[in-house]
């Protein structure tokens, strides 16, 4: 597959994400791919330990991963699911299985660069079994318009002495409306880690997401972190849940959250709650600008307010 069997501009918004195209391409590289455009495989690769398989619906495509038992590779799973035209409603559902003793690292990338109305919809299903680490990140880009209506839904099943993160990134392009809600099951002695990001930019950028982690299992430990900004008349809401149902659990979830411009809003909700009383669960939140301080020390090497804003917006959601 070439560069020129996929659409260019989806490619490109990998690169602003400072993400080698190359590694999206099949025949580059060693791990297992899969590029979709709307409700079409444009490329598919697959790797010794794993099994991929796609097949096309009229507005997308149902998606097998499986990482049979054991399997330890280092090269991340690579998926692109892109929209290149304007319009229309795109629909994709993942169902992802990590057998027991697995090791891996899922790359997923949603591209809609012409979104002017455009829908999409995800629905996906995650079981990571027993003693697993597996990572899952994923990256977003919507456009200049604020013309995509995106609503990603769901739900992952963390084994017992399992390992699980969880990134997703929507901070380049401007968003446009966006509704996410993800609910996680962690069992026994396991780790959750799941990071989430996200930039609202002009008064069309409405964006909501919903995380919650849910400690089922003895001694399962979760650190939810939430960081966005907003500006221009940008809307954004985090909503970071971690419930305590299990003897000796420890879970903490962190918001941080920067509104600037008239009309901008920044909103934060934590919700905890400990059904056992042996479990441990915490959370810390903050809204509004950055300390003058900061902004003072940035302003003195010759650069503007907005200049030195921009600065300190990049460092937060760069941070890991």
């Amino acid at each position: 597959m070439t560069n020129n069997d996929y659409p260019k501009e989806i490619l490109e918004s990998l690169e602003d994400y400072n993400i080698d195209i190359r590694d999206f391409l099949p025949g580059h590289g060693t791990g297992a791919k899969l590029l979709l455009d709307f409700n079409k495989i444009k490329g598919m690769e697959q790797h010794e330990g794993i099994i991929l398989k796609g097949k096309e619906i009229p507005n997308g495509i149902i998606a097998d991963i499986i990482i049979k038992k054991g399997t330890k590779i280092e090269e991340p799973v690579h998926l692109c699911f892109g929209v290149n035209k304007e319009t229309g409603v795109q629909e994709i559902f993942p169902r992802i299985i990590a057998e027991d003793n697995t090791e891996v690292i899922v790359q997923a990338h949603c591209s809609f660069p012409n979104a002017d109305g455009l829908i999409h919809k995800m629905f996906g299903h995650f079981y990571i079994g027993k003693n697993c680490n597996f990572t899952y990140s994923e990256t977003h880009y919507h456009g200049e318009k604020s013309g995509a209506l995106v609503a990603p839904v769901g739900y992952m099943y963390i084994g017992e002495n399992s390992v699980f993160e969880n990134n997703f990134n929507l901070t380049k392009g401007t968003p446009g409306k966006v509704k996410i809600m993800l609910d996680i099951y962690a069992m026994e002695n396991s780790l959750v880690k799941s990071n989430v990001k996200a930039f609202g930019k002009n008064k069309n950028d409405s964006v909501r997401i919903r995380d919650a982690i849910y400690l089922e299992g003895e001694n399962a430990r979760s650190i939810l972190k939430m960081k966005a900004a907003a500006r221009d008349g940008g809307e954004v809401l985090m909503y970071g849940i971690t419930e305590g149902n299990a003897p000796h659990c420890n879970g903490h979830v962190e918001c941080s959250e920067i509104v600037l411009g008239k009309g901008s809003i920044c909103r934060a909700r934590p919700f905890i709650r400990a059904t056992d009383p042996t479990s441990s669960v915490s959370h810390e939140a903050s809204l509004g600008r950055f300390p003058q301080k900061w902004l003072d020390e940035i302003m003195a090497k010759g650069l503007t307010e907005e200049e030195a804003t921009e600065i300190l917006i990049e460092a937060m959601l760069g941070e890991e």
